[in-house]
């Protein structure tokens, strides 16, 4: 059985498929959440679980819901949503990912990932500048790519809870951050994702990013090297855009 990141477990079932059990207050049940493995059937051409079926239920207060899914059997790159050392990753996953990422931004949805509101105001809230945050090209993502979310030695992107639209550059963007302990890695997923991650847009969305961990950290009251690294990183994507 697998934890998830949300309040969610996961595990293979006897029918040779994957059920994931979320629950949640009714208060914080989203519909963009509940419906993002469904209406990722629209996404054509990507590597990843198609879906089978889902039940909801009430149970002591909470709204739960099973999910049923084609079972991938392949291992994420990593445990966690960091990685502590670089994965053995292929040529051809590199061009797959990329492939993919294309495929996926080219999708028809009505699905909305990030709205303008929420990158100025969790910039200014952490970085407390006035420099323009206005995003210019908004592309179809997968919303929370992370290397926990990505399989090897094929490829599969896992967890479509979040897709929708968004920046360009904000899949790229959350792959740069999550690699930050590994900092000549992260210097290859600058090369390899370079038209995604050096435009205006993507330092914008690798701006957000670093303000979201500054952001957690005070809600916390604790901060950690990845903090460290989102204010660095903040500082110097700052003073390029300006």
């Amino acid at each position: 059985m697998v934890r998830g990141s949300r309040l969610s477990v996961g595990a293979p079932t006897t029918r040779g498929t994957w059920a994931r059990i979320s629950w949640h207050t009714p208060s914080r049940v989203f519909s963009r959440e509940f419906s993002g493995l469904e209406t990722s059937m629209a996404v054509l051409g990507v590597p990843k679980p198609s879906f089978i079926q889902a039940v909801h239920w009430m149970n002591d207060g909470l709204v739960c819901r099973a999910e049923e899914m084609t079972l991938v059997h392949e291992p994420t790159v990593s445990d966690g949503y960091t990685l502590d050392k670089a994965p053995k990753l292929t040529e051809q996953w590199w061009e797959d990912l990329s492939a993919a990422l294309e495929r996926l931004a080219r999708t028809n949805t009505d699905r909305v990932s990030l709205v303008q509101e929420d990158i100025d105001r969790s910039i200014h809230e952490a970085f407390g500048t006035s420099v323009d945050t206005t995003v210019s090209r908004w592309v179809i993502g997968h919303g929370d790519l992370h290397w926990a979310n990505l399989t090897a030695p094929r490829l599969f992107l896992l967890d479509w809870d979040s897709w929708g639209l968004m920046p360009r550059g904000l899949d790229a963007a959350k792959l740069w951050e999550s690699a930050f302990r590994v900092p000549d890695f992260a210097e290859e997923i600058t090369e390899r994702l370079a038209p995604d991650l050096t435009c205006r847009d993507g330092k914008l969305s690798r701006l957000w990013v670093c303000a979201n961990r500054i952001l957690g950290a005070r809600r916390r009251g604790r901060a950690t090297d990845q903090t460290e690294h989102a204010r660095r990183a903040g500082r110097s994507l700052l003073a390029e855009l300006s």
